[in-house]
């Protein structure tokens, strides 16, 4: 039943969304570390091939259900390198922090509504 809902794009979103909360918290505890470079998470588009891939399977057999995770994290080659051979820009990862933060409270603000679709729905 699930599976035919936007809630496993939800919760696929919902993990990406935390594995590049984790890369930026990493990225702001190594500001000022030697050498380190900056981690990113990309996931949109591998989440869109996935649930292309899935609504594709889905009309086939609508039990099927995808093992990837729908991101992957890489390194960011976003900030000037320092001297210290950092590439870490505070100001851009408090920039990228506070954004994923909304997009994340979006996120659990849709799964909230599809469960209340689902009450409604079962008479609730």
């Amino acid at each position: 039943m699930f599976s035919l809902t936007p809630l496993s794009a939800i919760e696929r979103a919902m993990n990406g969304s935390m594995a590049e909360q984790n890369a930026i918290s990493q990225n702001i505890a190594n500001v000022d570390t030697p050498n380190y470079k900056a981690q990113k998470v990309v996931f949109n588009d591998v989440l869109d091939q996935s649930l292309q891939a899935n609504q594709i399977a889905s009309a086939n057999s609508p039990f099927t259900a995808s093992d990837q995770t729908g991101y992957s994290t890489v390194t960011d080659t976003y900030g000037a390198i320092q001297n210290n051979g950092n590439n870490v820009d505070i100001d851009h990862e408090m920039s990228n922090l506070a954004q994923n933060q909304l997009y994340y409270q979006a996120l659990g603000q849709a799964a909230s509504n599809q469960f209340l679709q689902f009450n409604t729905v079962l008479g609730g």
